[in-house]
């Protein structure tokens, strides 16, 4: 059997230790070996069928018998029902010992070419994009007008490098050259990029944003973001080239943004960056643009498209790259398409949650003790940021906070070092948040210490397990700190209410306490009974609805 040549649908199983070359055969209910194979002395006793074997055409086979024997493949065993039959002209394995022995795997979907949309919309990913509604930008009335005479001063290594930019953005239209007098004149900034080399040109309109009317249209909430990703499997993530620069200026808001440099004065054709009411009319543009698409989500000139699956997302983001065709938008090559794992708005998003971008948890990590006040800020800063990933953070940071207060001195002592070492400790720590979902069973799970207040969101997933979607703590006010504990705890309840509200208004929540005191507080009538703070507490709980679980401390 072994000189026999072995195709992709043969494989050498060992039956009762002998070595066969089966002919796999999924269509076969039975596995099956010709008589001139079998052996009583290797094989042992026949035994009657128990079923009629059928060949092509419906004819019935000639079987001897059957044996109960023991086939082997790549330390996988299983025991069947092997037919013998006469005039059969190769081993059969059957369907139940291909299945038993993982020969082959059966698959639900069959994975096609990925789609190549830079293709298929070759004018959406080049050069830089123009939009067809101008922007101009407003003054409020009495604004007086500000202009610099002389260029501020660029270092002499950075000299080409400025002077190459600017022919760079007014060859592709986003400057041009002022010679006429103007009422408004900005100084120009040099900014180092990460890539060496590099530089950005910036303009200090500082003087002129004192008098620019905004738009108020307010970027949205990072975890609002988040939260409109749940249930999805695939990601592709766009970005825009340039986005503000997309957005031609009118022309009689054009020499309000004029700057100068060494090389001459400059005014721009396209909305620039340092204009105040810059970010808030991109994210409205944007909003318009995209509304009515489905699964999109849009964070200033960051676009994600989602999907449960390929199929529904290639629709999705056909739809969006459409219409991004349609209004003149551009993207750069930053773009990744069909991703099971994004960093978006600082996180990593996949299938299974949120968690904490790596970048960021890195510079935490890489952060030396801190020397001084403005350390101890810029650490409580970025922890901050990662703050729903930390369980407890007010508690065991407290030792950094009371640096901050501008009644305690200096003093790096073992608390504090201990603190830090905390800190580090839990962001290495693997924790992965679930996606928040409007249809899943909520919880909130709320508590206080002496000194700070902590809660937790947690939902019931698909599996029927609960996971936490969101941490948030706080520590508390000099006057907090001498509530009773009673008030405390309605304190911790309310205070987690009101931070979660944007998850919870509406639906009918699950509230933990571990305390007994709290569930008079959000059940009783007898309100007369309440201490007259905690009544308060209460009294601003009536918008939200409660199912009351007691669970001891």
């Amino acid at each position: 059997m072994e000189n026999k040549e072995v195709d992709e649908w043969s494989n050498i199983v060992h039956l009762n230790q002998e070595k066969i070359l089966f002919k796999l055969d999924t269509g076969a209910s039975v596995t099956a070996i010709p008589s001139s194979i079998y052996s009583p002395q290797k094989h042992g006793t026949l035994q009657p069928p128990c079923k009629v074997l059928y060949g092509p055409g419906k004819q019935k086979l000639d079987v001897r018998g059957r044996f109960k024997g023991e086939l082997t493949f790549d330390k996988r065993t299983t025991m069947q029902d092997v037919y013998v039959v006469n005039g059969l002209y190769k081993p059969l394995l059957g369907l139940p010992a291909i299945t038993a022995l993982e020969l082959i795997k059966r698959v639900s979907a069959v994975q096609t070419q990925p789609v190549d949309f830079k293709a298929m919309y070759p004018t959406v990913f080049s050069g830089l994009g123009k939009l067809k509604e101008p922007y101009k930008i407003e003054l409020e009335p009495g604004a007086v007008p500000y202009a610099l005479s002389t260029p501020r001063r660029v270092p002499l290594p950075l000299r080409d490098a400025v002077k190459e930019e600017l022919k760079r953005m007014e060859k592709a239209g986003v400057i041009s050259r002022v010679t006429q007098p103007t009422h408004w004149c900005a100084g120009l900034v040099v900014a180092p990029k990460a890539k060496p080399g590099k530089i950005r040109l910036c303009v200090d309109m500082t003087h002129l944003n004192k008098w620019v009317r905004r738009e108020r249209h307010i970027l949205p909430a990072v975890d609002h973001t988040l939260a409109m990703l749940s249930g999805a499997k695939v990601f592709t993530k766009l970005d825009a080239t340039s986005g503000f620069w997309q957005i031609p200026l009118a022309k009689e808001s054009r020499l309000l943004t004029t700057f100068i440099t060494p090389f001459g004065r400059y005014a721009f054709n396209r909305l620039p960056f340092g204009i105040s009411s810059a970010p808030e009319h991109f994210q409205r543009r944007m909003s318009q643009m995209l509304e009515g698409c489905e699964g999109v989500v849009c964070h200033a000139d960051d676009v994600v498209v989602v999907g449960e699956d390929m199929q529904q997302h290639d629709e999705r983001l056909h739809k969006v790259l459409q219409r991004f065709e349609a209004e003149g938008l551009t993207l750069n090559d930053k773009c990744e398409f069909s991703k099971d794992k994004i960093s978006f708005v600082g996180h990593c998003v996949t299938a299974d949650g949120v968690s904490p971008d790596p970048n960021k948890v890195k510079a935490i990590m890489e952060m030396p003790e801190p020397q001084d006040v403005e350390g101890v800020r810029r650490v409580m800063g970025m922890a901050n940021y990662l703050g729903k990933f930390l369980p407890h953070l007010a508690s065991f940071s407290k030792p950094l906070r009371d640096l901050l207060c501008e009644k305690n001195e200096w003093h790096w002592g073992n608390a504090q070092k201990e603190a830090f070492q905390k800190l580090k400790t839990e962001l290495s720590s693997p924790r992965v948040l679930a996606s928040y979902s409007i249809d899943a069973k909520t919880c909130v799970a709320a508590d206080a210490s002496s000194y700070g207040l902590g809660a937790v969101l947690t939902q019931e997933q698909k599996d029927g397990t609960w996971r936490p979607v969101v941490f948030i703590s706080r520590g508390l006010t000099p006057a907090e700190k001498h509530y009773a504990q009673i008030e405390k705890e309605a304190l911790a309840v309310t205070w987690a209410c009101e931070r979660l509200a944007p998850y919870i208004h509406g639906l009918r929540v699950r509230l933990e306490t571990d305390h007994k005191p709290l569930v008079p507080l959000l059940s009783t009538k007898a309100l007369d009974e309440l201490p007259p703070r905690v009544l308060r507490f209460r009294l601003r709980l009536m918008k939200f609805t409660f199912d009351i679980v007691h669970v001891p401390g």
